[in-house]
Order: C-alpha cells, then structure tokens, then sequence
C-alpha cells in the first residue's frame, strides 16, 4: 500500500496514527481534525508528485472546514496547485477561477493575513492568462497590490520576493506602447527597473540560499542586462547544480543552457 503519512490526532499532542494513502485502497475518507488535515495536505504538498493528493483530501473536507480561514488560503493554493499540475488550457482557466474566488474570500475574512494575500496575488496572476489585454493590466495592477500586503505581513517569506522579482523584471521589459496602453486604461504607468528586480531576486538568495533554480536564472538574465556578464555566468552555474524537480525547474533549465549558448559567443 501507499506510503503511511504519520500526523497528530485530536486527541493528544503525542499520539500517533497512520493516514494510509492512495485513497483509493480505503472504502472510508477518515475524517481529520482542523490542525491534523493542515498538517497532512501541507506535507503532502511539500512532494510535486503528491500535490494532486494534497487537493483530494482538502476537497474532501471543504464542507466541514469552508468557513476556516487557514483551510480557505491553502485551498485556493490548492486550486493553484491544479493549475499548475494541469496542461489543459480549459482545467487550467476552471482552476484558475475558482482558485480566485476561494482567494476573495480568503482575503475579505482575513485582511491581516499575508497568506490569503499571497495566494490570491497568485491567482489572479493565473486568471490574467485567459484575459484581454485591459483585464490582463488590470490584474497586473491587483496582483502587486496584494503582493506588497502580503510582504507586509510576511516578510521573512523568501516566495515572496521571488514573485517580486519576476513583476519588477516583466514590466521593466515592457514597451513604450504597451505602458502607454496601461496608463490610458488606468490613469497610471506601471514601473519597476531591473535594478528593483534584481535586489528582489537577491533578497531571495539572503533569506533562503538556493532557494530555485529560477530564482537563479532570473539573477543570471538581471546581471546580462547590468552587463555584469561574469556575475551573470556565476548564477548560471549555480542553477545548473540544483535538481529539475517541478516544470518550473525543468523550463529554467533550458533557459539557463541558451544563456549560457548565448554568453559562450
């Protein structure tokens, strides 16, 4: 049989029991406690393999737990898990959406909380995807402004200003026109310099040392652009030696071999 997850129980803060998984060999969906079921889909969440498993058992206990703030956020992380997982553009767009309307509630029962900031920031940089291009700047502008709560009530979240990084480094990469476009939609110009993405990406590296092989990249591709060239292969090499674990892993990995293609001319 599956691998037996071990988790606390709500009877005592010692006591142990097994939560044998797949589900499909149990005839019943043994029914957890709120802090037992966090604990159980967050480990579960913590193997990219087991992720699809870390839905199915928050699914599972939605009715019981709906209204609990901490089941709400990491539900809709769920959601963004799926979304992820999935390479369908429909599921994907589904996930999406209910990722963001779990991820509304979340934030409209708990404004102090930097985890329902942060999953709905995710989500609706996910939704965005799907949209044209005034919903798409839109959801831009909304997704910054939840990342930045989130950074304030978490600062010590390196995921955090990973996320920051990539906004920063994306709209310093935008065109005139397309900034112009912003700014007749919305009244503003979005901006943000490499500069600003880099010490976001290094703020990473400082609070969790080899934190992804992207945020590795994203460092390399920031130096290239400050024409720090032999910085920028040092990150290189340094994304090279980390393990391709999620897809995001393995599409850093090819990025990482063409700048390296590229600073080899």
């Amino acid at each position: 049989m599956g691998q037996c997850l071990r988790y606390i129980t709500a009877n005592t803060d010692t006591e142990e029991q097994s939560f044998p998984l797949p589900k499909a060999f149990n005839t019943h969906v043994e029914e957890l406690n709120l802090d037992a079921l966090i604990q159980t889909a967050d480990n579960l969440r913590m193997n990219e393999s087991r992720k699809m498993e870390s839905f199915e058992l928050l699914c599972d206990h939605k009715e019981k737990f709906r209204d609990e703030i901490e089941f709400i956020w990491r539900f809709a992380r769920a959601y963004g898990d799926m979304y992820e997982l999935s390479t369908n553009a429909q599921e994907k767009k589904h996930y999406a959406n209910i990722g963001k309307t779990l991820g509304e509630k979340a934030i409209t029962r708990a404004p102090m909380n930097g985890h329902c900031h942060l999953w709905y920031a995710v989500l609706c940089g996910y939704v965005s995807e799907f949209e044209g291009l005034q919903n798409k700047i839109n959801y831009g502008y909304r997704f910054k402004e939840h990342l930045d709560k989130a950074i304030e009530f978490l600062p010590e979240e390196p995921f955090l200003y990973y996320l920051k990084g990539r906004y920063c480094y994306t709209v310093s990469k935008l065109s005139w026109i397309e900034k112009k476009m912003a700014a007749t939609l919305f009244g503003k110009i979005p901006s943000a310099t490499v500069q600003e993405a880099l010490q976001n990406f290094l703020k990473v590296e400082e609070l969790h040392p080899g934190f992804s092989k992207s945020n590795y990249m994203f460092l390399a591709k920031c130096y290239i652009d400050l024409e720090q060239t032999d910085t920028a292969v040092k990150f290189c090499n340094m994304a090279v030696l980390l393990p391709c674990v999620t897809k995001e892993d393995k599409d850093a990995q090819k990025e990482v071999k063409k700048i390296n293609t590229s600073l080899k001319r």
